[in-house]
């Protein structure tokens, strides 16, 4: 079997449809191969409680039991899927109640799960993350881009927050490149320059020095100073490779979303992080009073199938996925020179409202029910 692909679905804050969205989206990827969701909304247990189906074994069995992952899958029952068009799709429950292996992630614990994760039976397995911002989240998530961000209009704290969150990964991801047994201090004359350049990002990332306010100016002070060293070229590319992928939750009319959600995500980024990142918007969940009723009835929107004709994600084969689904492609070589150069601050929104314009004419991002499918296609 080839390698899995794991993937992330995240939020700064609660209320935005998080577990919504993992649920629905996995149930479409699993129209496709094999797919599980896991979750680790601590606490919660949101997965268990937008699925009206019986949980035998969950995380609780796993850590407190010693069951196997695997033991503790839960299959979709006839009556949510008669037909057996999911019959790929499976899901891990999160334990009903608060237990601190679960809250508080210790290596040893962490470590186990992961590893039970990658073998479990699965071409793509969906990890829907608490909410918010902790090591216990960012241990989870990707280095090479965000996972999938969801936020909402209607929540500008969300929105905040989900620039947080790709604000630490990319840090995290700058450390790792800058640490005593990362790549660059196996090189003499590099090595003689880390410490500097750790207490440089160490300005950025405090928010209450604006001596440095984003990777952009220091990585510009970094070529003046030091020139094309390795060390200047590894942090850009490290910056420009950095792929932040996002959805819109109850997206009601594209100025609104825009305005409230697109604009001060993208604002917040060139401002704190870098106008280099590549932002991907993946599309958008409409606001809808059959999706609510459907959770509701803890029955996720996407097994009514799509709202007419064949279900965008049947379109889809298994080896497009594998080149598609969240890849990063090769990033263009890139030169430290372009930190050098003026980057136009509105360049960024044009591209991001033509996005949502040319959205807007596919027939597919108008129906909630065809909206995961079709945010899976763009993926």
């Amino acid at each position: 079997m080839k390698a899995k692909r794991i993937l992330t679905v995240s939020s700064g804050k609660g209320g935005v449809g998080k577990s919504t969205f993992a649920v629905n989206f996995s149930l479409a990827l699993a129209r496709v191969a094999p797919t599980v969701l896991v979750d680790l909304d601590t606490g919660t247990s949101s997965v268990r409680n937008t699925i009206d189906v019986p949980v035998k074994k969950d995380l609780y069995h796993f850590f407190r039991k010693g069951e196997p992952l695997e033991a503790c899958l839960t299959t979709l029952p006839d009556k949510l899927d008669p037909h057996g068009h999911f019959r790929n799709f499976a899901f891990v429950a999160a334990p009903k109640h608060a237990m601190e292996e679960f809250i508080n992630f210790e290596d040893m614990h962490r470590y186990r799960l992961m590893r039970a994760i990658n073998e479990l039976p699965a071409r793509f397995v969906v990890l829907d993350l608490r909410a918010g911002l902790d090591a216990a989240v960012l241990d989870f998530l990707p280095h090479s881009n965000s996972g999938i961000l969801v936020f909402t209009p209607h929540h500008p704290a969300a929105t905040a927050a989900a620039g947080d969150i790709v604000k630490a990964l990319i840090f995290r991801k700058l450390r790792l490149v800058l640490s005593e047994e990362g790549p660059l201090a196996k090189d003499r004359e590099t090595r003689s320059h880390l410490a500097t350049i750790n207490a440089l990002l160490d300005k950025v990332e405090d928010v209450y020095d604006e001596s440095l306010p984003n990777l952009d100016a220091f990585l510009k002070d970094l070529l003046l100073a030091l020139g094309e060293v390795p060390a200047v070229r590894a942090l850009a590319e490290t910056v420009t490779s950095f792929h932040v992928h996002f959805v819109l939750n109850l997206f009601n009319g594209i100025r609104e979303s825009y305005e409230n959600a697109i604009v001060p995500f993208v604002t917040f980024l060139q401002r704190y992080v870098s106008s280099h990142v590549k932002l991907y918007n993946l599309g958008w969940i409409v606001q809808s009073t059959e999706l609510h009723e459907a959770n509701c009835r803890r029955h996720p929107i996407v097994l009514d199938g799509p709202s007419a004709g064949e279900p965008v994600g049947q379109k889809l084969k298994l080896e497009d996925l594998d080149a598609l689904l969240l890849g990063n492609p090769t990033p263009a070589p890139v030169s430290p020179k372009d930190f050098l150069l003026e980057v136009n601050p509105e360049q960024a929104l044009v591209e991001q409202l033509e996005v949502l314009h040319a959205m807007q004419q596919d027939s597919a991002a108008r129906h909630v029910r065809d909206n995961f499918a079709y945010i899976l296609r763009r993926a």
